[in-house]
């Protein structure tokens, strides 16, 4: 992704970020981490925090939570060619988001569909 032009302008156009993640209700039960550390020029930083209590003690700028179904979903419109809007997941309550959503809303609606052709292009199999 981060060799995504749109990638590339919409990290630039939004600073610095640290995001998590928690997606919940997996299949095999238990939830699933991420902690983003994104910096324009800068490689993405990943890691996957044992649990929501040790994502937390990170601080991030922005802490989401959603269904496995719905990132299922997301993911699989993308792939099928679709624009599916993670933003609105978050306006109708579908995510939990913990940040500042005023910022989030005005750089995604310049940005919106960035990444998109980068997520189409790696292999996906769900189980």
């Amino acid at each position: 992704m981060l060799r995504d032009p749109a990638v590339i302008a919409a990290i630039a156009d939004f600073g610095k970020v640290v995001a998590g993640m928690v997606i919940t209700g997996l299949p095999q039960g238990g939830d699933f981490c991420l902690l983003a550390r994104i910096e324009p020029g800068k490689p993405a930083q990943l890691s996957y925090p044992e649990d929501e209590d040790e994502l937390e003690e990170y601080q991030p700028d922005y802490l989401s939570w959603a269904p496995y179904a719905l990132c299922q979903a997301l993911l699989q419109a993308a792939q099928a060619g679709q624009r599916p809007d993670p933003l609105r997941a978050i306006l109708e309550r579908k995510v939990r988001l913990k940040g500042d959503l005023e910022r989030l809303i005005k750089h995604a609606g310049r940005h919106r569909g960035a990444g998109l052709d980068a997520i189409r292009s790696v292999p996906t199999e769900f189980v």
